[in-house]
């Protein structure tokens, strides 16, 4: 069964679709008020995994990079165990930016209202080009945010399945439409989609646990074995290579751990 993956420029239209989406297909609808268990499984504070979506890393506001890293691995590894369930809708969780070559996840995005947003805004006494501005500079954090987090741009949409305009179509036809979509069976789970979407989870799952001790890491998995990227200055190569094996090899699901140190990530590292 599908997986329907809801994005949109306006968070509270985001919510209100998916959760109509979620009552409509009888499906269980996966947000931020799943936080509080995603965190528990960090042993982490949902308010950081809620702050982590809201914000980069920056000294000022003492969120280290590594720790920011370290927090949207664990998001991500938490949202996307949670996804192999199927038969779920999510929305609110970045899940658009990182659910990526796995053909059952549905991915929409409702370009929510420009005009009526515009119209809120001044109805509360901002003028309408202070309000078109205010816009505009939202979806470009958005976009900053974005390829900060995950180095995928989410104002590009061609990375969607579906994209709805809710100036030109209204609330109620957007739901029937996702619904009528989410039957085509291009986005029904096949064990391929499955295990590509078990990769996924895997990976961030040692991502999240590597992030605790160390910057500059990458990390993809198949099958249960794990590849890792890194960088290391020379003297200090051996001891990393060595950290990443026991670390990563003792994560459940883990068969084998192959790591690589780049020069480029060295110069980061550095």
């Amino acid at each position: 069964m599908p997986i329907i993956i809801i994005a949109a420029d306006d968070r509270k239209t985001e919510e209100q679709i998916a959760d109509q989406v979620a009552g409509e297909k009888k499906y269980e609808l996966l947000d931020r008020r799943d936080l509080n268990e995603i965190a528990a499984a960090c042993r982490t504070a949902a308010e950081k995994l809620a702050g982590v979506l809201e914000t980069t890393p920056s000294v000022f506001k003492k969120m280290p990079l590594r720790q920011w890293r370290q927090l949207l691995s664990c998001l991500e590894a938490g949202v996307l165990t949670r996804l192999l369930a199927d038969n779920l809708v999510c929305c609110g969780l970045a899940a658009h930016l990182y659910v990526t070559d796995v053909s059952h996840a549905m991915k929409i995005r409702l370009l929510s209202g420009k005009k009526q947003r515009i119209a809120l805004l001044t109805g509360r006494g901002m003028s309408p080009e202070k309000a078109e501005k205010s816009l505009a500079a939202e979806l470009a954090w958005r976009r900053k945010w974005s390829l900060a987090a995950f180095n995928v741009d989410e104002t590009d949409l061609s990375g969607y399945d579906m994209v709805i305009s809710l100036d030109q179509i209204d609330p109620v036809e957007a739901v029937r439409t996702i619904i009528g979509a989410s039957e085509y069976r291009k986005f029904q789970a096949v064990t391929y989609s499955t295990k590509t979407l078990s990769d996924l989870a895997l990976a961030a799952r040692v991502e999240a646990v590597l992030f605790k001790e160390m910057n500059n890491v990458r990390v993809q998995a198949r099958d249960g074995a794990v590849v890792v990227s890194t960088g290391a200055l020379r003297h200090q190569k051996r001891k990393k290579v060595e950290a990443i094996k026991s670390l990563a090899g003792g994560i459940e699901g883990v068969s084998y751990v192959e790591v690589h140190v780049n020069r480029t990530l060295s110069k980061e590292t550095a």
